[in-house]
């Protein structure tokens, strides 16, 4: 989940890579003002059922945008969330 707070639109990419650091897979988005993106992996081709890290790029400013990566475990009913953090290039 990624999520615009400020007042003007956000477009970006949303990256998603192996543990090993591989590419698996990427999502584009567009966010106007107040709004969210949630997406989920198992739709994206290479990153169903995958491990590893996501990397958000986007057109705003430093630290604009706020969200959240949520793990679901089907067999047990767990979730678990890391926040995103900003972070510089």
């Amino acid at each position: 989940m990624v999520q615009n707070p400020t007042d003007y639109m956000i477009t970006g990419h949303v990256w998603f890579w192996s543990t090993g650091g591989t590419l698996l897979g990427m999502q584009p988005f567009g966010l106007s003002p107040k709004q969210a993106f949630i997406f989920n992996t198992a739709t994206l081709p290479g990153t169903a059922g995958q491990g590893g890290t996501i990397t958000v790029s986007h057109n705003g400013r430093y630290g604009d945008l706020t969200g959240k990566a949520v793990a679901l475990e089907p067999s047990t009913g767990f979730s678990f969330d890391s926040p995103m953090t900003p972070r510089t290039r």
